[in-house]
């Protein structure tokens, strides 16, 4: 059974801060989409060759992996959907796969990536300019290769999950309409808690093990940030709507102390796995009102 999505605001002001995000993103998720919003749109004609101009076009704005990345994240997004998966977990799989494609694009395809000789050389004009040595320049360098992965994939992940939002708005503004499927909790399950285990036992083993070994679990660990953030996110607005007068507490937490609040929000995240604390936060809020 499909249901009309709901949660994300609508209204001129929705519409114009995700359009601001999604710019500030980069082309490839404008790109995808408009290409999205096309496929899923019913009775459309003409819905694949448009898809592909838009695709054309995003590739000569930006580059080839950029345009791999806006094909990718249409093409799960449209493919769960059509397939009667919830919305979010046709984000989940779209954000999973647009992050491996946009790695393995620019590693494989460097000078069709954010790795082109002229990226790479403004980026060392800039900190030159901003009066960084020669000697701080490598160093930096250095450190933005070895964290590149998960840089990406961070990137490519959020600029999916802003393409959603902006997918999820145009269908409640009913400029052009279709159903999309019913969401579940968001939740992480185990496989994705071990492996975080596991990069992290990695980098308290320091140097006795292989560089490439060391680099990807550092890069694991850091992107994990992101899908356990969004968990807790999602833990902290349970409570927040079962008890709203903590709301002041905990924006004064975000804003005095941003660094606990984000490990406040990983943390709560990672436990959510074994713990369910909104399953557990429902039964103590209806046992309290019974």
């Amino acid at each position: 059974m499909r249901e009309k999505s709901e949660g994300t605001g609508s209204g001129f002001f929705g519409i114009i801060a995700v359009g601001i995000i999604l710019i500030l993103m980069g082309v490839p998720f404008i790109g995808m989409t408009v290409m999205t919003v096309i496929l899923l749109a019913p009775d459309s004609k003409f819905g694949l060759p448009l898809a592909l101009a838009t695709l054309f076009v995003v590739y000569l704005i930006s580059d080839f992996t950029g345009a791999l990345i806006a094909a990718t994240g249409a093409g799960f997004i449209t493919a769960c959907i059509r397939s009667a998966r919830s919305f979010r977990f046709s984000i989940a799989a779209a954000a999973a796969a647009t992050a491996l494609v946009s790695i393995f694009g620019t590693i494989l395809l460097p000078e069709q990536s954010l790795l082109s000789g002229n990226n790479v050389e403004a980026l060392v004009q800039f900190y030159s300019a901003a009066g960084m040595s020669s000697s701080e320049i490598i160093l930096v360098m250095d450190i933005l290769m070895y964290v590149l992965p998960s840089v990406l994939a961070i990137w490519a992940a959020a600029g999916v999950i802003t393409s959603g939002a902006a997918v999820k708005l145009i269908n409640r503004r009913r400029g052009i309409r279709f159903d999309l499927p019913g969401d579940i909790s968001l939740r992480m399950g185990l496989i994705p808690a071990w492996i975080l285990i596991a990069a992290l036992a990695v980098n308290l083993a320091g140097s006795s093990l292989p560089f490439f070994l060391q680099q990807a679990a550092v890069n694991i660990s850091i992107f994990m940030v992101l899908p356990y953030s969004a968990v807790g996110l999602a833990v902290c607005r349970k409570v927040l709507s079962m008890y709203p007068q903590v709301l002041i507490l905990a924006v004064l937490i975000a804003i005095v102390f941003p660094p606990i609040a984000l490990g406040a929000l990983i943390i709560t995240g990672i436990l959510d796995t074994w713990f369910d604390f909104r399953t557990r936060l429902k039964k103590i809020y209806e046992r309290n009102n019974q």
